[in-house]
């Protein structure tokens, strides 16, 4: 396998997983959020036990703690790793992934924040890096989770804090309570310590800095979800009226800079009352949105425009378009509609529809567009299922309509 295939992999992996971060962050159900909650923490937490682990098999590096202290921290440690992992195992085999559990997230949040809380009180809340790992999972948490579900994790890590700094300032406690001296104590710092504050704190940069990406692209999926919302006709996928009209100026302005035909075109389904009547609301949605799979279909990408104007009305703008091209493509759309067969249970039904166009001289929408309507209005006057063409010259200019 070469360099490239393994970067490549590389990368798929990691957007793999950052897809997955984005819709936990997004979605929010309580089940895969605590497992994910519990896995990322005990990853943290292990770093912390291990080091602890290590410093026990030295005589000089245990002597760093205080005495009797060193195996039942760890003990805990382990013992808070083991309930997460557990909690973790219950999300995974969660029934109902999109059930409410709000007990869950607070048997998970609640051990979790405090625990962190309380290594950070052992080890020194001032000069050690601890604090940074306490953001990144209060942060960490905020994603997953809501406001409502977390804020009680936080008052209780917030009631420590205050705490173990009345305790230390009244002396009831020493500070730093795990260590027999703290990590920083003015001089320079123990090799140990120096290997430990770096270990935790190029892993809190990078749990905070991950966790930032991710927040930043779910952000940023989401404003893209919601500009195309806006853009966008729900049931058919094309553009919405307000994205054609500002599609239509823009390209109108750049016909009257070339002199580059451009026509609109105007699609009306025809007795498309009687179809919601006599076969259903459902029916009807089922027909408007295959008229805009044809429009899809029959228009260029990245140059057309398709769009639902309003109710069974819908518009094509084909720039660099004369209006024999569009009345072929209108026909060619045309044609594919009327083979179309529309069922309900085990009946069928075809529709048809009506076709104005308008070719745009000198970048005049507005009159392009009045041309296209009246034109759509003639064709249902001269009997549905046919389509009236013209060039929307400037008023000062009469041109007749031509039918097909």
């Amino acid at each position: 396998m070469t360099n490239g295939h393994v970067l490549a992999r590389l990368r798929r992996w990691w957007w793999r997983g950052i897809d997955a971060i984005e819709a936990h962050l997004v979605e929010r159900r309580h089940a895969a959020n605590v497992r994910v909650f519990c896995l990322g923490f005990v990853a943290v937490l292990s770093v912390i036990w291990c080091l602890q682990w290590l410093a026990g098999w030295r005589e000089d590096l245990n002597a760093l703690y205080r005495p009797g202290w060193w195996g039942p921290t760890l003990v805990w440690q382990a013992g808070l790793i083991a309930w997460l992992l557990g909690m973790a195992a219950w999300g995974k085999r969660a029934r109902d992934a999109r059930a409410s559990h709000p007990w869950a997230v607070q048997l998970a949040l609640m051990p979790a924040l405090g625990g962190i809380v309380l290594l950070g009180v052992a080890h020194g809340l001032h000069d050690t890096p601890v604090p940074m790992l306490i953001l990144n999972v209060l942060v960490f948490a905020r994603g997953l989770f809501a406001w409502r579900e977390v804020r009680w994790a936080l008052a209780l890590s917030v009631l420590l804090v205050l705490a173990s700094e009345w305790l230390t300032g009244s002396g009831h406690m020493p500070y730093a309570p795990l260590l027999s001296t703290p990590v920083f104590t003015g001089a320079a710092l123990h090799p140990w310590w120096a290997l430990w504050v770096r270990v935790l704190f190029v892993l809190a940069a990078v749990l905070m800095s991950l966790v930032l990406f991710c927040l930043a692209v779910a952000v940023q999926r989401r404003r893209a979800e919601l500009e195309t919302l806006v853009r966008t006709d729900a049931l058919t996928g094309l553009a919405n009226r307000r994205e054609f009209m500002t599609q239509l100026e823009r390209e109108a302005h750049r016909q009257a800079r070339s002199g580059r035909p451009m026509s609109v075109v105007l699609f009306d389904v025809d007795h498309f009352k009687q179809v919601n009547d006599r076969w259903g609301h459902p029916a009807g949605d089922q027909v408007l949105a295959r008229i805009g799979a044809l429009l899809k279909t029959h228009t260029r990408d990245q140059v057309d425009t398709a769009a639902r104007y309003g109710g069974e009305e819908f518009v094509l703008l084909l720039p660099d378009t004369g209006v024999n091209e569009a009345c072929l493509v209108a026909e060619k759309i045309a044609v594919r509609l009327r083979q179309e067969r529309f069922t309900v249970g085990e009946q069928g039904f075809h529709v048809t529809q009506s076709v104005g166009i308008a070719q745009v001289v000198e970048g005049d929408l507005d009159q392009a567009l009045r041309m296209a309507d009246r034109n759509l209005y003639q064709a249902k006057q001269a009997g549905r299922d046919r389509m009236v063409a013209s060039v929307a010259f400037p008023e000062d200019v009469k041109r007749p309509a031509w039918a097909v």
